[in-house]
């Protein structure tokens, strides 16, 4: 649902039910106080990690995210 009422001027990110519930769970999990913070630690985990992904682990991660993506929260 688009902001067109709100005052709230932050850009933002649209996404799957299925990617919001999972950043909740990661959010949780990390312990992080908001989705902002706990994309921030994914990116720079991202920063960090990307050169090490192998081919094989690249389409895991894919195939996971496309999984993750399509689901439906209950």
């Amino acid at each position: 649902m688009a902001r067109t009422t709100s005052k709230d001027a932050r850009p933002r990110v649209d996404c799957s039910s299925g990617v919001k519930a999972s950043l909740r769970t990661v959010r949780d999990a990390l312990k992080c106080k908001t989705d902002s913070e706990t994309l921030a630690y994914l990116l720079a985990l991202y920063d960090d990690s990307y050169e090490k992904i192998t081919l094989v682990k690249d389409k895991q991660y894919r195939e996971k995210a496309e999984i993750i993506d399509r689901q439906q929260s209950i």
